[in-house]
C-alpha cells in the first residue's frame, strides 16, 4: 500500500486523504459526490485485498478477501438497508426512519415521475422483524448460558426465547418469515438498554400505553420507551442487564465521590441509586423456576 493513500490511517473510510491528489482546498468532513464515493469504495476494496495477500491469506478463507460483486460496483444506493439498520435501532428510530425514507421516497418520485422504488412501510416492517429476531436470538443465548431471569414477565421472556429457537433458529428469515415473526403476539420482546430491562410487550397491560384499556384500535403494538413504568407487568431482567445496572450504580458512586454535582442533582442521583440497588437485590433474591432447574438437569 503506498503511504500516500491514507487508507487505514484514519477512522474514516471516506477521508479526503484517501488519494494523493486530494485537493488542499477541500474541507474535512464535507460531503462527497456519488462518483467519488464509489471510487473510494473501490480503492478500499483493492487495498484490503492487497493487505490480505501480503499477509498470505489464501482464497479459501472467504472472510479475508473481498470477492468481486456480481451485481457490479458498490454504489451508495446499496447502503440503503445498512442505513435503515442503524436508524431503526436508535431510540425513536422508527419515527426517524419513517421521516428519512419518506424523504427518500419523495425525492425518488420526483426524479422518476412518480415511479417510486422506495417502499417505506416495507423497510419499517423488515427492520422491525430483524430487530425482534436479534433480540430473541440474544435472549436464547442468555438462557443457554444459564443466566437468571427475574421480573413479572420472566416466564414470558423464557417462553418467547424457546419458541423463537424452536421455530426460527438456524433458518433464513425472508419477508414471509419476518411478517409472521412481527405478527406473533408471544414474540414481542424489546430491549430497553437505558432502562436496563426487556419489555415483553402486551398492549393491554403495558403501562406505557395510555390507550391500553381500549380494545384493538387504540392499542400500541410497540412499547413507548419514553414512558416506561417500573411497575409494568411486561418487565423482565437478565443477569446481563443486572451487570449493566451495577456499572451504573458504580458510576453514580464515582460522581458522588467527585462532589462536582450541585446538591439537587446529587440528591436525585442518590434516590436513583437506591431504586437501582433495590432492583439488583430483587433480582438476586429471586430463585430459578423449578421447571427451569429440571430442564438444565
Amino acid at each position: 500500500m503506498p503511504p500516500s493513500t491514507g487508507v487505514g490511517e484514519s477512522e474514516q473510510l471516506f477521508t479526503r486523504t484517501l488519494y494523493w491528489y486530494a485537493k488542499d482546498t477541500c474541507m474535512p468532513r464535507t460531503g462527497l459526490s456519488c462518483d467519488t464515493a464509489v471510487e473510494r469504495i473501490r480503492a478500499f476494496t483493492a487495498w484490503a485485498n492487497q493487505l490480505a495477500t501480503a499477509h498470505d491469506r489464501p482464497h479459501d478463507r472467504p472472510h479475508e478477501l473481498i470477492p468481486p460483486d456480481p451485481d457490479g460496483a458498490v454504489a451508495l444506493r446499496r447502503f440503503r438497508r445498512t442505513i435503515a439498520w442503524f436508524i431503526y435501532r436508535q431510540p425513536g428510530g422508527r419515527i426517524a426512519l419513517a421521516v428519512q425514507y419518506g424523504h427518500a421516497a419523495t425525492a425518488m418520485s420526483e426524479s422518476y415521475a412518480g415511479r417510486s422504488k422506495a417502499d417505506m412501510l416495507e423497510v419499517l416492517d423488515q427492520e422491525k422483524g430483524h430487530a425482534l429476531a436479534e433480540t430473541l436470538t440474544e435472549a436464547s443465548e442468555r438462557i443457554d448460558a444459564d443466566e437468571k431471569v427475574s421480573g413479572p414477565a420472566a416466564d414470558r421472556y423464557r417462553a418467547a426465547a424457546a419458541e423463537f429457537s424452536a421455530r426460527y433458529a438456524g433458518t433464513y428469515l425472508g419477508r414471509r418469515e419476518l411478517r409472521a415473526l412481527v405478527a406473533n403476539p408471544r414474540l414481542q420482546v424489546y430491549e430497553d438498554p437505558k432502562a436496563f430491562l426487556t419489555c415483553n410487550h402486551d398492549a393491554f397491560t403495558a403501562l406505557c400505553n395510555p390507550d391500553r384499556d381500549r380494545a384493538g384500535d387504540g392499542a400500541r403494538h410497540t412499547p413507548d420507551h419514553s414512558r416506561c413504568h417500573p411497575a409494568c407487568a411486561n418487565i423482565s431482567r437478565t443477569d446481563s442487564q443486572i451487570t449493566a445496572l451495577r456499572a451504573e450504580v458504580a458510576r453514580i458512586d464515582a460522581e458522588a465521590d467527585a462532589r462536582l454535582d450541585p446538591y439537587p442533582i446529587a440528591a436525585r442521583q442518590q434516590q436513583r441509586k437506591a431504586h437501582l440497588t433495590a432492583i439488583i437485590r430483587r433480582h438476586e433474591a429471586q430463585q430459578p423456576a423449578d421447571t427451569e432447574v429440571e430442564e438444565r438437569r
